[in-house]
């Protein structure tokens, strides 16, 4: 069904398996005449969040309403379930208008920043939960980490930034600190060979020698390069031009969306 989509290179083929193994998330098809025509999945991933992923509509189908038809099913659940809010992330302008219309709210806007893997250098300190969620006075306070609107910008499952997801990260050997605590990276699992940030904190020398120290990890792990996501504007991006990395690609973008599904309790 998907083989005519993004050119032929769309990631369901190579997650299928797991999504159809993955006891804990719903992993949907819609049919016509017997035929699988759309799918899409739902999965828990923290406390009170669902995570919405892989809506394709085959293109023998497109624009009969099955998107929208699939999109309502899937918020309708969410609900059900009791969960507070929706997320999800789309590379895909036309996905932004059906999600728009459907009342989602855009919580980022990232730009994708890369630099290759170097040689010779230290990589970061990781510290440890208790030492991760002191650092969120600092990250929290930094220039610019406003702007990721309280979620890490992670496609895989975009969380709540807090201290408490700094110490969740730490304890699974996904966040990177520079000398002294004045710069942090919180990791996200990367979809190819290389070293996936999700969301930094920091700024000036400490931030860029974290930046550096991204760049002798992935020489240190064999991996092929660093990739960086910052929402569009960030003040990061003269410390990110200074040690190496640009953009990944001019073009690439993408966005994170949200939707409450609950009324916001009253004060």
């Amino acid at each position: 069904m998907t083989s005519d989509l993004w050119d032929g290179h769309d990631y369901i083929a190579r997650v299928f398996d797991d999504w159809v193994a993955d006891a804990s998330s719903a992993f949907q098809a819609v049919e016509v005449d017997g035929v699988v025509v759309g799918l899409h999945r739902l999965r828990p991933y923290a406390p009170g969040l669902m995570w919405y992923e892989g809506l394709r509509v085959a293109t023998s189908h497109q624009r009969q309403g099955i998107a929208r038809a699939m999109l309502d099913s899937a918020i309708a659940e969410a609900r059900e379930q009791g969960f507070a809010e929706l997320r999800l992330a789309t590379y895909n302008e036309i996905a932004s208008h059906l999600f728009e219309s459907a009342g989602f709210k855009p919580l980022l806007d990232i730009r994708w920043w890369r630099a290759p893997r170097v040689e010779g250098g230290e990589p970061a300190n990781m510290p440890d939960p208790v030492e991760a969620e002191k650092l969120w006075k600092m990250a929290a306070s930094s220039p610019g980490f406003e702007m990721y609107n309280g979620v890490s910008a992670d496609l895989n499952g975009a969380r709540n930034l807090e201290a408490a997801e700094l110490g969740r990260l730490a304890s699974r050997g996904m966040l990177r600190v520079a000398p002294g605590g004045r710069a942090l990276a919180g990791l996200r699992r990367p979809w190819s060979d290389n070293v996936a940030v999700a969301f930094l904190a920091g700024r000036g020398a400490a931030l860029r020698d974290l930046l550096f120290a991204l760049r002798y990890e992935a020489d240190a792990d064999g991996a092929d390069h660093v990739t960086v996501a910052l929402p569009r504007g960030h003040p990061a991006a003269d410390d990110m031009r200074a040690t190496g990395y640009d953009f990944a690609n001019a073009e690439d973008t993408a966005f994170i969306y949200g939707l409450q599904l609950k009324p916001a309790a009253n004060t």
